[in-house]
């Protein structure tokens, strides 16, 4: 499992452009500090970004609508495109705003993704103070 610190750690390490890549999905929630941990990064990224890796023959798949989905390595994989409305950085890196992970998550409906959106609210209301 992976906390805020590791996430951070590996992002930084890694040291990819900020401006083409942006934390989201379980990875963002606990680095916006709604969850602790997470098994995995996702991140999406801009097309440049996923065609270096792929490049770099990096592991990919294609989603329904054309997008691809690039294994960089065993803990990281990068969406292409992925849906952001808002990015906000915290800690230097570029996260996905809880708006926009709670609106992807609504999308996708799994069950793992209704249980992050209860998480997100609760959140939220409990930071607002109602």
């Amino acid at each position: 499992m992976l906390n805020k610190e590791n996430i951070i750690k590996i992002l930084k390490d890694i040291n990819l452009p900020l401006s083409q890549y942006w934390i989201t999905s379980g990875a963002g929630l606990v680095i916006h500090g709604v969850k602790k941990n997470t098994n995995d990064i996702d991140l999406g990224g801009t097309t440049n970004l996923v065609e270096y890796f792929i490049k770099k023959s990096c592991k990919y798949r294609e989603t329904e609508d054309n997008l691809r989905i690039v294994q960089i390595d065993d803990k990281i994989e990068l969406l292409e495109n992925w849906f952001v409305d808002e990015i906000e950085f915290i800690d230097g890196l570029p996260v996905g705003s809880l708006e926009s992970i709670r609106k992807q998550k609504a999308e996708l409906g799994r069950e793992k993704d209704i249980k992050d959106i209860i998480l997100i609210d609760e959140y939220i209301k409990t930071k607002s103070g109602r």
